[in-house]
């Protein structure tokens, strides 16, 4: 039985796209048509893509009145279709998540740093401020990389509005682009002002975990609140790994052409 939502899909595109589809489906594999087409120079194409063992194997793209364009021509409109599909996909896994962040946590953790800067300013060496002044930065820099995914998110949850069920068009794979990047970049700021802040917040805790006698029990608390906030900013080697390999932008974009050029060499598009 064919499942509803493909039943939904198949049945509100002409019965001519579905069967060209088929018609170019191999044994074994099965069929997704997107329910929403491309629109470029005016015209409309529908794309889909041919699964066979979970791997997707095959792609396709037909124009609306059901004929199969050469690759050539097809090229850009996969091209297209692959681009924003992939950046919606990643937005609806990651997007929600990546955004959630509880202010109050970031705030509290900022005026902690700050109380306890001015209780024990007259004791630092000025190595010692400089550390303090650099955690203290931590929390506002944090918060304004979260405005930047969150604005990141509300745009491409605009543009999914607008393309599922319609179409796609040049414009919107453009915006959605520059979301994709305000996302990756804002993301890679934190990620890079914990790394770089990590020996400056090691000298902090390591002055105040001196200074603040043993009998202060809230001030050793405050301590420890430090301290785990402190290791909520570590990565583990794969996550540092991670972190350091998409410094690179150049790496990224070649990895992404290599990748196209996988789809485009499984593309069924008469050659």
């Amino acid at each position: 039985m064919i499942p509803l939502e493909k039943r939904i899909v198949m049945s509100i595109l002409p019965r001519k796209v579905v069967d060209q589809v088929l018609q170019y489906k191999k044994p074994g594999e099965k069929e997704e048509i997107f329910n929403w087409r491309v629109k470029y120079e005016n015209q409309f194409y529908n794309y889909a893509i041919y699964w066979k063992e979970k791997k997707i194997v095959g792609h396709i793209a037909i124009k609306e009145d059901s004929t199969v364009p050469p690759v050539s021509e097809a090229k850009t409109i996969i091209r297209l279709a692959v681009s924003v599909n992939t950046i919606l996909r990643f937005f609806i896994t990651h997007g929600q998540g990546w955004a959630h962040t509880v202010d109050e946590v970031w705030h509290k953790q900022s005026k902690l740093l700050e109380q306890m800067y001015q209780k024990y300013e007259v004791k630092m060496s000025d190595e010692v401020k400089q550390s303090f002044q650099e955690f203290m930065e931590v929390p506002t820099g944090i918060l304004k990389e979260y405005r930047e995914i969150q604005e990141a998110n509300r745009v491409a949850k605009r543009i999914q509005q607008k393309v599922i069920g319609n179409y796609a068009d040049q414009s919107m794979e453009k915006e959605l682009d520059k979301a994709w990047n305000q996302l990756f970049h804002a993301k890679n700021n934190q990620h890079l002002l914990f790394l770089k802040t990590k020996e400056s917040r090691e000298k902090v805790i390591d002055f105040l975990s001196k200074e603040i006698p043993l009998w202060d029990l809230k001030g050793r608390w405050d301590l420890q609140k430090i301290k785990t906030q402190h290791r909520s900013m570590l990565f583990d080697k794969d996550e540092l790994d991670a972190v350091l390999d998409v410094q690179s932008d150049v790496t990224r974009n070649e990895s992404g052409e290599e990748a196209f050029k996988e789809i485009l060499a499984n593309t069924r598009n008469p050659r």
